[in-house]
C-alpha cells in the first residue's frame, strides 16, 4: 500500500449499535496499527467525515445498525467514489430487512420459518390469537423487521406478555415468528467462503444485547459441536444465503438448529461485529486464522479494488 494512502475505520454514528460500533472500531485499529496505514473515525452522526480524498482513502465501515447497515452509508460512498469494505447498497438495504431476506433465501431452498410483518399502525388489530394463526404456532417471538436483532426482541408465550411487546412497539415494521427453541449457530464468511461455524451457548430463551456483547455471558463454542454433517449443511447454507444476496467481502449468517436437527436461517449480518467478544474472530480463529490475519485477508481486495480505480 502506498504511503500516500490510508485505511479509515468508520464507526460510531447514531444507531442503536453504537457502543458496539465504537468496540469493533477500537478493536480492528488495535489489531492493524502495525500493519497498515490506518487512521480510527469515530462518527458523531450519520454523515462521512469531511474533508476525505477517495483517490488516497479507502473505507473500512465497521458502523453498525441503521445508518451502516442498511445502506445509507454505502450510497454517500458511493456518491463521493470511496472504494470500500463490505457489500454495495443494495445488498445492504436487502440484508436489513429479515423479511425480504427470507424471502431471498427461501427461494434458494434454505429453510426458514414462518413470518409476517406489521406496523405500528396495525397492531392494535393484532390479537395474540390471530398472530398465532398466522404463523402457525403457539408462542410467538417478535424483533425489528429492519433494525439490528439483539435489542427490542420480545419472546410473547400468551396473550399478556404479547400485550406487553406491542406496548414498546412504536415506530418501524417489526417481524413476527414462531419462538423456536433450539440452539444458536452462526457461520462467519469471509469473500463468500464458511469459516467455522459457531454455537453461541447462552442459557436464555434467546440470545439478547447481553449475552452477544458481555464478556462471560455467553460461552462460544467453535467448531460448533453438531457433527459433520450438520456442520457441513450449515456451510453451504451460508454460502448460497452470501451469494444469493449479493454480499460480498463478508458476512456472518445465524441459524437457528432444533432438537431434531432441523436447520432454519435466521438473518445475514452484513456488516459483523469485531470486538472481543464477537463471534466473527472466533470463527476465523475456528479456521486458524488469526483475527489480524482476518483483517488483512478482508481488506485485501479492496485494496486491489483501489489499486484498480485510482491507479
Amino acid at each position: 500500500m502506498n504511503a500516500n494512502h490510508e485505511v479509515l475505520i468508520l464507526s460510531g454514528a447514531i444507531s442503536s449499535e453504537r457502543e458496539v460500533s465504537l468496540r469493533s472500531g477500537q478493536n480492528a485499529y488495535r489489531l492493524l496499527a502495525d500493519l497498515l496505514p490506518v487512521r480510527l473515525c469515530e462518527l458523531a452522526d450519520s454523515e462521512l467525515p469531511p474533508g476525505l480524498d477517495p483517490r488516497r482513502t479507502v473505507i473500512f465501515p465497521l458502523v453498525h445498525g441503521e445508518f451502516g447497515e442498511d445502506g445509507h452509508l454505502q450510497a454517500l460512498l458511493d456518491r463521493d467514489g470511496f472504494v470500500y469494505v463490505g457489500s454495495g447498497k443494495d445488498s445492504m438495504e436487502l440484508t436489513i430487512n429479515k423479511a425480504r431476506t427470507k424471502e431471498r433465501v427461501t427461494a434458494g431452498d434454505i429453510p426458514t420459518l414462518p413470518h409476517f410483518t406489521f406496523s405500528v399502525a396495525e397492531k392494535e388489530k393484532l390479537s395474540f390469537e390471530k398472530a398465532c394463526g398466522s404463523v402457525g404456532a403457539a408462542e410467538l417471538f417478535l424483533k425489528p423487521n429492519d433494525r439490528g436483532s439483539s435489542i427490542h426482541c420480545y419472546p410473547c408465550v400468551d396473550e399478556e406478555s404479547w400485550i406487553r411487546a406491542l406496548a414498546d412497539v412504536e415506530e418501524g415494521q417489526w417481524i413476527v415468528e414462531p419462538l423456536c427453541r433450539g440452539r444458536d449457530v452462526t457461520v462467519a464468511l469471509l469473500h463468500g467462503k464458511a469459516l467455522s461455524a459457531l454455537e453461541v451457548s447462552h442459557g436464555g430463551n434467546f440470545l439478547d444485547y447481553q449475552a452477544k456483547y458481555s464478556v462471560g455471558a455467553a460461552e462460544h463454542l467453535c467448531p460448533a459441536p453438531i457433527g459433520g454433517v450438520l456442520t457441513a449443511r450449515l456451510r453451504n447454507y451460508a454460502e448460497r444465503a452470501f451469494s444469493l444476496c449479493d454480499c460480498r467481502d463478508w458476512a456472518r449468517v445465524d441459524f437457528l438448529l432444533r432438537p431434531d436437527g432441523a436447520i432454519f436461517f435466521l438473518e445475514v449480518n452484513g456488516i459483523p461485529g469485531f470486538t472481543e467478544t464477537s463471534f466473527f474472530p472466533d470463527c476465523a480463529a475456528g479456521a486458524g486464522i488469526s483475527p489480524a490475519e482476518c483483517l488483512q485477508k478482508l481488506i485485501g481486495p479492496t485494496l486491489e479494488r483501489h489499486r484498480y480505480r485510482y491507479p
